[in-house]
């Protein structure tokens, strides 16, 4: 294994458990070999064994901070062990996540389960190359036979490993409702981490008028319909949003329901409703980091602001307002001074009274304070 020199400064970061590798960790960037299985040292002392990886966050992770542990099946039996003893309480659900990358000790993998089928969620082609000792001590502590297929960046459709799919799509129930994924496509339809929003969703549905912005995989139309709102507006640039939607519905038998679907851009929307005086009493708005529209682009760090004081001048007194962001970069903190920022601006009231994380299934590394998957802010226009 190439031994490969790292800066004093970054020696206490890892030895502290911080997972990810960075360019500038690396006495010499030459170093840095996509796929390289390495030994990071500083003046010839032991910190971590860890792989490099072309990825969206820095270039690689941290896989032990013991010398003399091989990186073998046995290694990765005992983190889906250990993964598997985390989530018994999530066992007889139908969807939940089963393995959550650096909160379960290996960054770069993410295995979601849908009526006892494993998705492997490959999130860089270094680890994917170690994928037969990866599923080998996955069958160690699952048992062999298991379904399991395997998404990767890139590819439209996963791919089957091992077992057999059934009929696709098949149908998922959360909390009485019903969610159809079909898991011969690798994009997820059904965001797990939003599993207690969903729940105050339908909790909280009832006579309500709802919009919902962005992102129709979180199933938050849905719920609120099945919870008894009166109408719901959906908006996304996307054709997909209407499609799952459109599935989510017809799953809960609400293909008559009064959900009013539209392909757009949310600024334009909020422009048009609020020229219209339209009001919601449940807004909801879940961007993604990036999207680039047919006449703009929306960027999470520019954009989330101004759409947010767009949002409040179609709320009335009584509207909640729930703003999430699962972009790994965009912390809780950043949410809320956003936010802030915009009800800044607004001539009303306007309280945050609730928080929301990820749900418990979704491990979180503590040395990594963006490995959060789920940030959410409820606020309530008074």
């Amino acid at each position: 294994m190439k031994r490969v020199q790292i800066t004093g400064k970054s020696v206490r970061k890892f030895e502290d458990g911080y997972p990810i590798v960075a360019l500038t960790d690396l006495e010499n960037n030459k170093d840095f070999d996509n796929g390289a299985w390495v030994q990071l040292e500083n003046h010839g002392h032991f910190v971590a064994t860890a792989y490099f990886a072309k990825q969206h966050r820095g270039i690689g992770y941290v896989l032990s901070l013991k010398e003399n542990e091989p990186i073998d099946e046995r290694f990765f039996t005992g983190k889906f062990r250990a993964a598997a003893a985390k989530r018994s309480a999530f066992a007889d659900q139908d969807a939940y996540r089963l393995f959550n990358g650096t909160g379960d000790g290996l960054g770069g993998l993410v295995v979601d389960v849908y009526n006892g089928i494993y998705v492997f969620r490959w999130q860089n082609a270094a680890l994917k190359q170690q994928a037969r000792l990866i599923y080998a001590g996955f069958e160690r502590i699952m048992g062999k036979g298991q379904t399991i297929v395997a998404a990767t960046p890139g590819q439209e459709t996963t791919q089957l490993i091992s077992g057999d799919l059934g009929q696709q799509p098949s149908n998922v129930l959360e909390n009485g409702i019903t969610y159809p994924v079909d898991l011969t496509l690798s994009r997820q339809q059904l965001a797990l981490e939003f599993r207690d929003v969903r729940d105050w969703a339908k909790q909280n549905g009832q006579q309500k008028r709802v919009l919902n912005l962005f992102s129709a995989e979180t199933g938050l139309v849905a719920a609120a319909m099945v919870g008894g709102a009166v109408d719901a507006v959906s908006v996304d640039p996307t054709n997909r949003a209407t499609t799952t939607l459109q599935a989510q519905l017809a799953a809960n038998n609400l293909e008559q329901a009064p959900v009013e679907m539209r392909t757009m851009d949310v600024t334009n929307y909020l422009d048009y409703a609020s020229k219209h005086g339209l009001t919601f009493d449940m807004i909801m708005i879940n961007p993604p980091a990036f999207i680039r529209g047919k006449k703009r682009t929306f960027t999470l760090e520019q954009d989330l602001q101004p759409l947010v004081e767009q949002a409040l001048k179609v709320a009335t007194t009584g509207t909640k307002i729930l703003v999430t962001a699962t972009a790994p970069t965009y912390s809780m903190k950043h949410l809320q001074s956003t936010v802030n920022a915009a009800v800044e601006n607004y001539t009303g009231h306007v309280t945050a009274f609730n928080t929301y994380g990820s749900p418990n299934d979704f491990l979180t590394n503590v040395a990594d304070r963006h490995s959060e998957s789920l940030k959410g802010l409820l606020l309530s226009v008074d």
